[in-house]
């Protein structure tokens, strides 16, 4: 019981976004503040939501990932994205690690929000965004033809 208690004590005051799943029921069964708040979420509406419409973009890399967890114990991806309530897409870290409770196997997930490392597209420079002059001079083939 205590051990359970310390667990569930770590659980909730994690600062990372912490969920348990059942992976074979689409279902969240706890997540912690920062989980809720990452997704913009009561935690009341959080686990009414099924983890499909969480993950709806990467629905078969996430069956796939929950399988390699389920025989392996556990894995980690950068590759999966979370719909927030609001219907952002979230770039996500997760590690996952699979337990038994209550007879029944279940996966922790530890989320990190990755949005920080996504990248604007690069812009065209222009010559004089670099500083550069564009060269007219004689042989250049730019610049004004005079006939």
């Amino acid at each position: 019981m205590h051990r359970d208690h310390q667990f569930g004590q770590l659980f909730e005051e994690s600062s990372d976004p912490a969920f348990i799943v059942d992976p074979f029921g689409d279902r969240i069964l706890a997540a912690n503040r920062a989980g809720c708040a990452l997704l913009g979420y009561t935690r009341k509406e959080l686990l009414a939501t099924p983890v499909s419409r969480i993950h709806p973009a990467d629905l078969p890399q996430l069956r796939e990932f929950f399988t390699r967890v389920l025989e392996h114990g556990q894995g980690s991806t950068t590759t999966l994205t979370c719909r927030t309530k609001s219907g952002t897409f979230l770039p996500i870290e997760m590690a996952l690690f699979a337990f038994g409770s209550g007879g029944r196997l279940r996966i922790l997930g530890l989320l990190h929000d990755r949005s920080e490392h996504r990248q604007p597209p690069p812009r065209p420079l222009s010559p004089t965004s670099t500083g550069a002059q564009p060269s007219y001079g004689p042989g250049s083939g730019a610049g004004p033809r005079h006939h």
